[in-house]
């Protein structure tokens, strides 16, 4: 297959391969640096090995997982899983999962078209965002309960106690399956009996300011409640620079977050916990900077819309847990969603005098496009219900799991060849419709006013028998039914309600041996499932899409070396990936849809280890290698590839020949041996820890980071122009000094302490003006904060 590609784009080609070649070899010096300022945090204390931190050899604290429907110590779950404590998060400045990237093996979140988010492991994600019919393969949780809206994955994250992040298909893991895997937020939960609290202030570059307020009181006995709060504002890490909206922010931040928790514990084996939390976030918009911007500050866009982006989020949990016979549990858990999202954006993301894509054909040039507003409301209720025994010798789990979620979309684009300000689209939002703005008679390019609802049901068993002292097996059914009523109108007309129904049974065999102390080996062949759905039609689009489907192979070890000093795990994974759902661009002017690559492959290595190297030292660090294949022949045609050959008067949508000349390009360009999205090549981290007691017991702790996350492909076509996503390395460090007599503390936060302009995401917008933008990772900031501490 041979691709057209412009000058200017194989300008920008050599330019990015050039960008990643620096890229790695910033990665090899950040390292050295690294390395040295370890040196530097040694002066702070005697190093390992000397007379004073040999006297100590103080084992890892043992951090505790939910896995197999149980509370157990990491390094005894046998499956994919690794954590990372609330904590760590703290240390590393991370407020929302935007910035989650590298942390953990396989992860990689990626900005998406501004307000959204995909979570994709080990290159399981979603390359149909923008289909509302369609889910993701990773699913966020907190506290066990799935959150309906991927919206959700931007909020505030608060008092986490730890972050969970399950690798591959988890069908009796989690009420509502996932195909590549989960992330579960555990929140910090009441305690009886403790009256503890903190107050956290903090200042810091871009003027951010973070609040942060947690209380805990016993009332009574049974009884004990729990609040918390967080104010996190800053200034935006980009502007828009000229024009009339000059000093314009963009990715700002300005939300309030709050929690609140109720633990009853009537009996001693019966207790019920309920949850309350809110977000009210009102900011400015994400900076999606074109690549054809002519700026060449990363900071700085060349736009002339200014986008918001407001989000409500409130939702509530009922958690009880009855312990009904010494070796039998029965747990339920309720949860109430509501999102309530607005946003406008610069669809364009150029000026007018910039903006020039003819894709009609005819000369009747776009001169801006932007969205006046796009509207997200959703509601979901979820029940889960899960009956757990463990016995000496067996141990099983079965459950039901409900979802009832209405997802509704208003959404309007209008683009035009004059003055926006003279344009119908600059009406008030109140007065912005479909009718307002007639086809064809004004701006209004694309309209639709769509709800999806979904509601799944599911039943899952898991059972796990030990034949021996060291050996076990486990075996695991689900089976989900879903049922999918699509209604509500695209362009211009509404069209009759489509409803479809999936339903399969998935399955997972496992087998784990303790071959010595405080050693683990398992194996695990897991299936994954998420459904399929209906297209609006084209001229080769199927009317229905399929299911994807995953079946996962992996072999995992555990283990705790030096007397515990050491913790060590690592793995080998294959997949075997069916039916990949992907955007689809039809030959047939605005008939995109959702198509499928019959199969691909993703295969990797993963370890992670701490070590306690004496009383005060800690090392902890991960890397991930990985790689895939699409193993198919499939012929599509990529937008990219058709806006580079626009001509006007000879190629557009509506030229004689465009529709065959839309199939000729679709079937030159064979997707067979492209790399799958969001699958870098490396991932890696590591961290070294500095606690120093002073002799009056008061505790300075220091932490350098280094984060690496490896270069990968945005889309499963792999453009050369505009696919790859370079990689980058950040160093983050942490000092926090403790008083011993005053419930005090002062902390300093520097993080992309060598402001690296890494990129979060490329984002390709498969309809309108097909625009590339980048998205960027937050720059240099330090933060400095103060707390106080109530019966600490």
């Amino acid at each position: 297959m041979r691709r057209f590609v412009s000058p200017v784009r194989q300008a920008r080609r050599w330019a990015a391969i050039e960008a990643q070649r620096r890229a790695e070899e910033r990665a090899i010096k950040q390292m050295r640096q690294v390395a040295v300022g370890a040196a530097l945090l040694g002066g702070l204390a005697p190093l390992p090995g000397t007379a004073e931190t040999s006297r100590s050899q103080a084992a890892l604290e043992e951090i505790l997982v939910t896995a197999q429907r149980r509370e157990v110590a990491l390094q005894e779950a046998p499956v994919a899983v690794s954590v990372l404590p609330g904590a760590d998060f703290d240390r590393s400045g991370i407020v929302r999962l935007d910035n989650f990237n590298g942390y953990l093996p396989g992860l990689v979140i990626a900005k998406n078209d501004g307000a959204g988010r995909i979570a994709a492991i080990r290159g399981i994600g979603w390359e149909t965002a923008q289909n509302l019919a369609t889910q993701p393969s990773v699913l966020t949780y907190i506290d066990g309960i799935y959150l309906a809206n991927p919206l959700a994955m931007g909020l505030d994250l608060g008092e986490l106690e730890r972050v969970e992040v399950f690798r591959g298909p988890q069908g009796t893991e989690f009420g509502q399956g996932t195909t590549g895997g989960a992330v579960n937020l555990v929140t910090k939960k009441p305690q009886l009996g403790a009256r503890t609290g903190a107050v956290e202030l903090g200042y810091g570059a871009f003027r951010r300011l973070q609040a942060r307020a947690a209380l805990n009181l016993p009332i009574g006995e049974r009884l004990a409640f729990r609040g918390s709060a967080q104010r996190y504002r800053r200034d935006g890490f980009a502007e828009i620079e000229g024009g009339e909206l000059d000093g314009y922010q963009l990715d700002d931040a300005d939300s309030v977050t709050g929690k609140l928790a109720l633990l009853w514990q009537p009996a001693e084996r019966f207790s019920v916990l309920a949850q309350a939390f809110a977000l009210d976030s009102d900011q400015h918009a994400a900076a999606q900077k074109n690549v054809l911007d002519p700026n060449p500050n990363p900071r700085r866009l060349t736009q002339d819309y200014p986008g918001v982006f407001k989000l409500r989020n409130t939702s509530a949990a009922l958690i009880l847990t009855w312990e009904a016979a010494p070796s039998l549990h029965f747990k339920s858990l309720t949860g109430w969603q509501q999102l309530r999202k607005r946003q406008s954006v610069d669809g364009d993301r150029l000026t007018e005098a910039l903006t020039r894509v003819d894709s009609i054909g005819f000369g009747q040039a776009k001169i801006w496009d932007v969205l006046p507003f796009w509207d997200n409301d959703s509601d979901a209720v979820s029940q889960e219900f899960s009956l757990n025994w463990d016995g000496d010798r067996f141990r099983w789990a079965a459950g039901y799991y409900y979802l009832n979620h209405a997802n509704f979309n208003d959404f309007l684009e209008a683009n035009g060849a004059g003055p926006f300000a003279q344009s119908p689209a600059a009406r008030p939002r109140a007065e912005l419709t479909a009718q307002t703005l007639p086809p064809f008679q004004s701006d209004l390019n694309f309209a639709e006013q769509r709800t999806v609802t979904r509601k799944d049901h599911a039943l899952y068993a898991q059972g796990a028998y030990r034949v021996h002292d060291a050996l076990s097996l486990t075996v695991g059914l689900r089976y989900q039914n879903e049922k999918q009523l699509d209604e509500g109108g695209l362009f211009f007309a509404a069209r009759p309600p489509r409803t479809t129904k999936d339903g399969k049974i998935t399955w997972k065999l496992g087998a784990d041996l303790h071959y010595a102390e405080n050693h683990l080996l398992y194996g695990l062949i897991s299936t994954g499932w998420k459904n399929g759905g209906a297209n609006g039609g084209g001229l080769l689009l199927p009317e229905r899409f399929e299911p994807e489907e995953l079946t996962a192979i992996e072999l995992g070890a555990r283990s705790r070396l030096l007397d515990g000093r050491v913790h060590f795990n690592a793995a080998i994974f294959r997949y075997d990936h069916r039916h990949l759902q992907f955007t689809y661009e039809d030959p047939a002017p605005f008939s995109g849809g959702t198509w499928t690559i019959p199969k691909l492959e993703e295969y990797g290595l993963e370890a992670e280890f701490s070590w306690r190297m004496g009383e005060d030292w800690q090392l902890d660090g991960m890397l991930a290698v990985q790689d895939g294949r699409v193993k198919s022949d499939v012929f599509a045609l990529d937008v990219e590839d058709f806006r580079t050959a626009l001509r006007s008067f000879q190629l557009g949508l509506f030229t004689p020949g465009a529709v065959q000349e839309r199939i000729r390009m679709g079937r030159a360009n064979n997707l067979r041996g492209n790399k799958p999205p969001k699958l870098p090549a490396l991932l890696a981290r590591l961290a070294l820890t500095h606690a120093h007691r002073f002799a009056d017991g008061a505790r300075l702790n220091s932490r350098l980071e280094y984060v690496h996350r490896g270069a990968f492909q945005a889309r499963v076509f792999n453009h050369p122009a505009v696919d790859p996503v370079p990689a980058y390395g950040i160093v983050n460090a942490h000092f926090s000094y403790d008083w011993a007599d005053w419930p005090l503390g002062l902390s300093f936060i520097l993080t992309n302490l060598l402001d690296r302009d890494g990129v979060n995401n490329v984002f390709t917008n498969p309809y309108g003006l097909w625009t590339t933008s980048e998205e960027f990772i937050p720059p240099r900031e330090l933060l400095v904060s103060v707390r106080f501490r109530l019966n600490p």
